[in-house]
């Protein structure tokens, strides 16, 4: 082992000091502690004349598509007045995202703002629910304003929406900001961090890559009498074995086991990435059979590590190998599956399985990304088979993909007949 592996080690075997393996269940974290605290339109030249109807039919699609877009937020705020409805986050989380997807930041903050008119504002989950959406959304410092805004809502604060404030800058990305609340706040407000609180900085600063302050903070957990989780070790095993740690990472996974900490799902897949990510394909396969053993059944991104280490081989066989056993064991594939796998089959030409597959997502639901079918839709329409990709995008109301369709961007085909997406924003 290195040098700097072995002093990284020998903190981090400092800060977890091995204790006595115990058969009783590890102890909960803390309790949450309360503390007070109208546009013109465009001129034509004689010179563009000829393509004034494509500059007016774009501009009419753009009006058309934000008055179904203004539809929808109305409607959306009209099924906010059923109270069942504002206790299913799953609605509010799946809409956001669809509005996060469009860029529609300020339309997110005019639903996330409508929300304060309803009771529920009082309610300390309900508020941490609406920061973590700001959060997702990219808006942490709208999270941070409501945040300071919890008095005049009338709404108890305590270190779990503090934690919640943490957590909307880290899924921001804005890990600079989060270090510095985390350092300002606690004192200001009377906050006493708990686990959630530091399992929460120790994700933010795996992210920002300094391991020097990862340690202080773990050398923090253990100076303030808190205990290690497993949301703790499985953060530092993800980040261990990313950097390609293995040495470090294994200790690490040891250091868990002594806390009689059992490993889970998420534990071995960190492991099975990181070894998937480095070839090492025969230890993955390993690492599976002894999950099985253990009773811990591979899921679909143990999977998806073994489709991705193939694809980046440009191995279509072995990828589909994962694919088909995955289906074979129950599991559904999901975005990143058919993201890793539909690119690299029209690749190695077979269209009519990437086709296939495409349909098999839409059918299943599966959430489309940008460009998810655009390898499809090219391959269609290089063989001009223009029909069976405008049904493809017709059967999946993939809106944005029109523009891969000859004739569709410019007004040429009629597209009065194709349905409208139920959900914001193009896929």
């Amino acid at each position: 082992m290195s040098k700097v592996g072995s002093s990284l080690y020998t903190r981090l075997h400092g800060i977890f000091k091995e204790s006595p393996i115990s058969t009783s269940k590890p102890r909960n974290q803390t309790k949450s502690k309360k503390f007070v605290s109208k546009s013109k339109k465009p001129t034509v030249s004689p010179a563009s004349a000829s393509g004034g109807d494509a500059v007016t039919s774009s501009n009419d699609a753009k009006a058309t598509k934000d008055s179904k877009l203004t539809k929808k937020v109305e409607k959306f705020k009209r099924s906010c007045e059923s109270e069942s409805f504002r206790q299913v986050h799953g609605l509010y989380s799946a809409f956001i995202r669809r509005l996060r997807e469009a860029n529609k930041f300020s339309i997110i903050d005019e639903v996330l703002q409508h929300q304060k008119k309803y009771e529920d504002i009082k309610s300390e989950d309900f508020v941490i629910r609406m920061m973590l959406l700001y959060g997702y959304s990219g808006m942490a410092d709208h999270a941070h304003k409501l945040f300071d805004e919890m008095p005049e809502l009338n709404c108890e604060r305590t270190n779990k929406s503090f934690n919640a404030l943490l957590s909307a800058y880290v899924n921001s990305r804005k890990v600079d900001e989060a270090i510095k609340v985390f350092k300002e706040l606690p004192e200001k407000l009377g906050i006493t961090p708990d686990l959630v609180t530091y399992n929460t900085m120790i994700k933010a600063l795996c992210r920002k890559g300094s391991m020097e302050d990862i340690l202080s903070i773990l050398e923090e957990v253990e100076k303030n009498g808190l205990e290690p989780d497993m949301i703790t070790f499985n953060t530092l095993l993800e980040e261990f074995y990313r950097r390609d740690l293995f040495a470090e990472g294994d200790r690490i996974w040891d250091l868990m086991k002594s806390k009689s900490l059992v490993p889970n799902i998420r534990s071995y897949n960190s492991r099975v990435r990181g070894l998937t990510r480095n070839k090492k394909f025969a230890d993955a396969v390993e690492l599976t059979d002894v999950m099985k053993a253990e009773g811990i059944s591979p899921d679909v991104h143990t999977y998806n590590a073994f489709i991705t280490g193939y694809r980046g081989d440009n191995n279509l066989e072995e990828a589909l190998k994962w694919y088909n056993e995955m289906k074979e064991e129950g599991l559904r594939p999901d975005t990143v599956t058919y993201c890793l796998l539909i690119p690299l089959v029209c690749k190695k030409g077979d269209l009519d399985r990437a086709v296939e597959m495409s349909e098999e997502a839409i059918k299943g639901k599966v959430l489309s990304r940008p460009n998810m079918y655009k390898p499809v839709i090219d391959g269609l329409v290089g063989e001009g088979k223009t029909d069976k990709a405008m049904q493809l995008v017709k059967d999946g109301k993939l809106q944005s993909y029109f523009r891969y369709l000859p004739g569709v961007s410019t007004g040429k085909k009629d597209t009065s007949s194709i349905p409208v997406e139920a959900s914001v924003g193009d896929e």
